[in-house]
């Protein structure tokens, strides 16, 4: 296991309110993205020493776990996280060091995730004789979701602008329906969409990935989904109350395997019958 450690300095200008709102905010960030296991924050406890003290004296502290130095590298480069950086940069005054290291006391809490519980990453893809331009205008249409894809019962949008959409889905899983949260980036440029699960299904830790329109000429498009995912962690040896870890792991990348072919087919389906009728304009 790999710790994270963060040493802040923030301006007497920065509010208590401030301060904590930055930390809730990274927590959310940090335990959201699937990649980090245990996060904590809390303020420095200063010594009589600390008004002589050289260089920096922190006045907050906070720690996050990753599994190994690689999930804490990918979570480092995900976007979000440096759009926080940058929000809050850009909003109050902190200086702050970090360093990266193992447990060096031994501390690790026997529930940490070990090798089993790593993040799953898969991707499907399909040829559909369509240009970019219709594959794209099906991919952003996420209200349409419920009409082409069987499973998917209802979609509301919460949030919405050109560059992002957040919206609550519905969804019937194994005979379940269920309910979530996803926040869909859209970068039209590249046509990529990027995907989580801000309010994860009840057995996922972790649900991400991206849908990639890539076109290979005027008429064909090589459609990509993937997927990034791995279970949410056991309580009392079972996730969400009624399976093993392994038994939850199984049934998600069974489902991952069966829906991105049944999606991918959806889309394809949509996006040829658009050029046919003449809707694709």
């Amino acid at each position: 296991m790999i710790i994270h450690t963060l040493i802040y300095r923030f301006a007497d200008s920065v509010s208590d309110e401030q301060r904590q709102r930055f930390f809730t905010e990274l927590k959310d960030v940090a335990l959201g993205s699937g990649l980090v296991s245990h996060f904590g924050y809390g303020p420095h406890h200063r010594l009589p020493v600390d008004d002589n003290a050289k260089g920096m004296t922190a006045n907050a502290v906070a720690q996050f776990a990753c599994r190994d130095l690689e999930t804490l590298r990918t979570f480092s480069e995900l976007p979000h996280v440096h759009a926080f950086i940058s929000r809050w940069r850009a909003t109050v005054q902190y200086e702050a060091a970090f360093a990266n290291h193992a447990d060096l006391l031994g501390l690790s809490s026997p529930d940490t995730p070990k090798e089993g519980h790593a993040m799953h990453h898969t991707e499907h893809t399909v040829t559909v004789d369509a240009p970019a331009d219709a594959v794209w205008k099906v991919l952003v249409d996420v209200e349409g979701y419920a009409r082409i894809f069987p499973p998917t019962q209802e979609v509301v949008i919460l949030e919405e602008s050109p560059q992002h959409q957040i919206a609550r889905l519905t969804v019937d899983v194994n005979g379940e329906i269920q309910s979530w949260v996803s926040r869909r980036d859209i970068d039209t440029t590249r046509k990529v969409i990027a995907y989580r699960q801000l309010e994860n299904a009840p057995m996922m830790g972790y649900m991400g990935g991206e849908w990639r329109a890539l076109s290979i000429d005027e008429n064909t498009t090589q459609l990509v989904l993937t997927h990034d995912f791995k279970p949410r962690d056991p309580v009392d040896g079972k996730v969400a109350g009624k399976f093993t870890y392994a038994e939850a792991d199984d049934m998600i990348k069974a489902a991952v395997e069966r829906n991105s072919v049944a999606d991918l087919g959806a889309v394809k389906e949509q996006a040829e019958k658009a050029v046919v009728d003449g809707s694709a304009a």
